[in-house]
This record gives structure tokens, C-alpha cells and sequence, in this order.
């Protein structure tokens, strides 16, 4: 478990910093509370639209086995994150991010949990319009970034690679 809390920082690192990364954020204006995480669901939503593409096994193997496992482990996760886990589960959200109106739905639950301070100054919704008018120079940037975070993850990975699902 460790481990991957060390990977997943390391992935956040390299990304957070990254030129293809940093260049969807500015396709997105000027605002900036939320442009990261805006553009962590446009990505999702490009590897779950690109999926074959990037994966040795299908998204429907994938997803089952994230939940299979998930639900294996959930007893072991303090009480707020079996709670997430289980919801996640419930609601099959992980197949949500992969049509316009999934996004639209992610961006309206960031919203539901954003403050009301933060809302006063943008809301995640608010970015889908945007999103659609960029979303070919979006998934371009995606495109060229996320072969770029396999090879990190690979070569920074501890784990035997024919057990991870990347290609």
C-alpha cells in the first residue's frame, strides 16, 4: 500500500508539472481554482474515449476488477473512505467520465462539494462549454501527454509490469 501511495505522488508530481498539462490549463482561460481539476476529468474522459488504444484488456475486465478488488479490501479503509469506495461502487462512476453528459455530471458533483466561497468566484459547470469548444486541441494534449505518464510510471513502477493493464 505504501508503494502505491508513492506512485500515485509520484504521478501527481510528474503531471502537476508538465508542459502538455500546464497547456490544457491555459486552453481553459484565466480562472484557475479549478483548471486542474477540470482537466483531471477532461483526461479521464479521453482515456475512457481512447481506452482500446491504451489498455491490454477491455474497460468492462477493467472495471470489474477494480471492483471486485475494491469491495475485497473496503473492510480494511478507515470509515470516510469505505464510505467513498462504496459510493464510487454504487454509482458506477468510473464509466460516467466517458460522454459529454458524464462530464457534465462529474463537474455538477465537484460542485456539490465545493464551498460556497469558491462557487461565488467559478463553478465546475461552468468550464463545459469551455471544455467543448477545446476539446480537440484538449485531446491532442492528452494524446502526447498520457504516453509520456506510462513510460513515467513504468520506469518508476515496482510492481511487475505484466500485472498493470497499460499496454
Amino acid at each position: 500500500m505504501h508503494d502505491g501511495f508513492k506512485m500515485h505522488c509520484s504521478i501527481d508530481s510528474f503531471t502537476d508539472s508538465h508542459e502538455l498539462v500546464l497547456k490544457s490549463k491555459s486552453r481553459l482561460g484565466s480562472k484557475g481554482y479549478l483548471k486542474a481539476v477540470i482537466i483531471d476529468v477532461a483526461y479521464d474522459y479521453f482515456l475512457l474515449k481512447n481506452w482500446n488504444y491504451y489498455s491490454k484488456v477491455s474497460l468492462e475486465s477493467f472495471i470489474n476488477t477494480f471492483y471486485l478488488d475494491a469491495n475485497a479490501a473496503i473492510e480494511k479503509y478507515p470509515d470516510h473512505a469505505r464510505a467513498f469506495v462504496k459510493k464510487v461502487i454504487d454509482s458506477k462512476v468510473l464509466t460516467s467520465y466517458g460522454s459529454l453528459s458524464g462530464l457534465g455530471m462529474a463537474f455538477q458533483r465537484i460542485d456539490n462539494r465545493l464551498s460556497e466561497r469558491i462557487l461565488a468566484k467559478e463553478s465546475a459547470i461552468e468550464y463545459l462549454p469551455v471544455l467543448q469548444r477545446e476539446m480537440t486541441g484538449l485531446e491532442q494534449d492528452f494524446s502526447q501527454f498520457f504516453p509520456q505518464l506510462v513510460e513515467h510510471f513504468k520506469s518508476n513502477t515496482s510492481c511487475a509490469l505484466k500485472e498493470h493493464w497499460l499496454k
